[in-house]
C-alpha cells in the first residue's frame, strides 16, 4: 500500500517532456526568428525538438507549418536573402520546403502541406522575421505548458 502510494505521487509530480502554446495575437519567438501570430494562430513547441528533429509546429489561418532544427546547408533556389542568412526553396517529394540558414552549420527547415512556391506562400512569408536578433527587437508571446 505504501508503494502504491508513492507511486502515485511520483505519477503526479511527472514533468517530462511537455508541448508548449503559444496563441495570437502578437509575436512568437523562436530562438532567433519570430512568427507574427494573429488572433486564433498559434505555435506548439513539441517535446521531441531536439538535434535534427522537429521543433515547432506553427497553425496560421489554419495552415500548418512545421520547424526543423539542425537542417544543414543545401542547394536550392534561392528566394530571400537577408543580412547575415538566406532562405532557399527545395522541390520535394511533389511539393516545396524551405531552409533557413545563416553563417552557422545549421539552420532550419520549414514544411508544409501548404507550401506551393514562393510567390504563392505569402501568407506565412509576410509574417515570418528571420533576420539576426529579430526576438531581440519584437515583444515575445509568453508560453502555456500542457
Amino acid at each position: 500500500m505504501i508503494l502504491l502510494t508513492i507511486a502515485a505521487a511520483a505519477a503526479m509530480q511527472w514533468t517530462g517532456p511537455r508541448t508548449v502554446e503559444y496563441t495570437g495575437p502578437g509575436y512568437f519567438c523562436g530562438g532567433g526568428y519570430a512568427v507574427r501570430l494573429a488572433r486564433g494562430d498559434r505555435a506548439l513547441i513539441l517535446p521531441q525538438g531536439h538535434g535534427g528533429a522537429q521543433g515547432a509546429r506553427v497553425v496560421l489561418a489554419g495552415r500548418e507549418v512545421n520547424v526543423w532544427s539542425g537542417a544543414p546547408p543545401q542547394p536550392g533556389q534561392l528566394v530571400l536573402r537577408y543580412r547575415g542568412g538566406a532562405v532557399r526553396q527545395q522541390a520535394e517529394g511533389g511539393g516545396v520546403s524551405y531552409v533557413v540558414s545563416d553563417q552557422t552549420d545549421f539552420g532550419l527547415r520549414l514544411t508544409s502541406e501548404a507550401f506551393r512556391g514562393f510567390k504563392r506562400d505569402g501568407w506565412f512569408f509576410s509574417r515570418a522575421d528571420f533576420r539576426e536578433g529579430v526576438d531581440d527587437r519584437v515583444p515575445c508571446l509568453a508560453a502555456v505548458s500542457y
